[in-house]
């Protein structure tokens, strides 16, 4: 009781940036936690199929949306609201207006031919509206939510984003079950249905009230300042969707819904890992780019990065050997027939990680274009490789050949930013990481997390490796603390 008094008083004497700092964190972790928790459930009272319904609709929402909002609901946003301090709300509304013109294009080009639509995106008429009416919706939470977090705002983001969350989940997992006791067809669709009624109907209230506020619709002042900022992260952002989202959509039609079922929850099973890269990612980067300009600093840079990613490797790789229990719990034995697919899925993931620690590089240099080069690149492998393999091999292959994009993309990612770092003529000592290290990491993650399935029948020589594990991360705990403490300033 003592230790929660204690945090509770830590927590009330956090200034507000720090407050809306925690408050975005546990929201954050907070939904996605319950995306997992719910997994369980869906994958016993839904059918293989069903789930890979789910995958697509959410697939093409994603790479739509990147289309439909142009980039404006991304960090430039955010850049308007600090040049127009007084004309916040008339930004918004006119930035609304835009991205409800757009959904407006997009749905004259689906009424032109929607049969021809509706089997391109293997999806029925009434998802394909649904996905329009969040093309038109969806931005107006987004602006609401990234303007309440510049104004720190933090208590109302909070109560939407985790209430959204879990009457979404309640009314999707409800619906669900009725439908199956009452012998109801299209349980896919009926839970998506009562998810985004949730999520949409909150958009929509805020859609409306965003425009009743701002009563602004066209203003070539507020769509030029902002289409100069996000017309550059088009590219990236389409270029992210398809290689994050492509090998979904190219299963459900080389192979079908059943396999991007499969396909889809395991891979969101193995993206476990990803919250503590995440956590640690966000929290090194304000410190690397108030670091970037001392030789201590760089010393330091160096230091941390190689004990950040040697941190993660070991949860990566300790996360793959459980991967058998882990798809026990999570689903059912349909799902297990595929296990062997978690290894190139962690390693993948992995790759992505060290990706970001050499885009922080470029981010802090301004070359993101590189980012965007680098992210196409990787993205176009993987389409083409998925055409020749998953034919061949079965949707499994598309674990692998996501692996091999991610890998030329970190590769690509890694040479660029160790060349613009020399040409930056800073004067500094030697390359800002140790290279050879953390390729030397990667590589070795990526040979550990393929032999995992030669351990997958052995559970003994498996659980005696996570132990060793555990016991190593608790040898090293002050290590750990200090690190995090370095991390947090103090």
């Amino acid at each position: 009781m003592n230790k929660f008094c204690d945090i509770k008083n830590k927590i009330c004497n956090m200034s507000p940036t720090a407050k809306s700092a925690f408050v975005y964190t546990f929201a954050g972790l907070f939904t996605r936690g319950l995306s997992i928790i719910t997994v369980p459930i869906f994958t016993r009272i839904m059918t293989t199929s069903e789930i890979g319904t789910i995958n697509i609709y959410n697939s093409w929402y994603a790479m739509l949306s990147v289309i439909s909002v142009l980039s404006l609901t991304s960090g430039g946003f955010m850049v308007g609201l600090k040049e127009f301090p007084d004309e916040r709300n008339q930004y918004t509304s006119s930035l609304l207006f835009l991205t409800s013109l757009m959904a407006c294009l997009l749905t004259v080009i689906y009424i032109v031919n929607p049969r021809f639509w509706n089997s391109y995106f293997q999806l029925p008429t009434e998802l394909v509206v649904l996905m329009l009416v969040g093309l038109y919706v969806a931005p107006a939470r987004d602006f609401w939510l990234s303007r309440q977090r510049y104004e720190v705002k933090y208590k109302s983001v909070a109560v939407v984003t985790i209430g959204t969350a879990i009457f979404g989940s309640a009314a999707s997992i409800l619906f669900v079950i009725v439908a199956n006791n009452n012998g109801w067809q299209g349980v896919d669709v009926i839970r998506l249905f009562a998810n985004y009624a949730v999520v949409y109907g909150v958009a929509a209230v805020l859609f409306v009230l965003i425009f009743f506020k701002g009563r602004t619709l066209i203003n070539k002042k507020y769509w030029i300042f902002s289409l100069k900022l996000s017309i550059p992260l088009i590219g990236y952002s389409l270029a992210s969707q398809v290689l994050n989202v492509s090998d979904r959509t190219m299963i459900d039609k080389l192979v079908g819904k059943h396999a991007v079922g499969i396909y889809g929850t395991l891979n969101n099973v193995s993206a476990l890992s990803t919250i503590v890269w995440q956590a640690l990612n966000s929290s090194f980067i304000p410190y690397m780019f108030s670091n970037m300009e001392s030789e201590e600093g760089r010393k330091n840079i160096r230091k941390y990065i190689n004990f950040i990613l040697g941190g993660y490797a070991i949860v990566a790789f300790l996360m793959t050997l459980m991967s058998p229990e882990i798809v026990r719990i999570l689903s059912t034995n349909e799902y297990f027939e595929a296990i062997y697919i978690m290894p190139p899925m962690a390693a993948g993931m992995f790759l992505n990680s060290l990706g970001n620690i050499y885009s922080n590089v470029l981010l802090y240099y301004k070359k993101t274009q590189y980012i965007m080069i680098a992210t196409a690149t990787a993205a176009v492998i993987n389409i083409a490789l998925n055409a020749v393999m998953i034919p061949i091999y079965g949707y499994q292959a598309a674990a692998y050949t996501t692996l091999i994009a991610h890998i030329v993309m970190a590769l690509i990612q890694a040479i660029v930013s160790i060349r613009v770092e020399k040409k930056s003529n800073r004067g500094y000592a030697g390359s800002l990481y140790n290279n050879s290290i953390l390729f030397a990491i990667s590589a070795g993650l990526i040979v550990l997390c393929l032999i995992c399935n030669l351990f997958y029948t052995h559970t003994v020589l498996r659980w005696g490796l996570v132990i060793l594990g555990a016991v190593l991360m608790y040898a090293f705990r002050d290590k750990i603390k200090k690190f995090y403490l370095v991390l947090k300033g103090k």
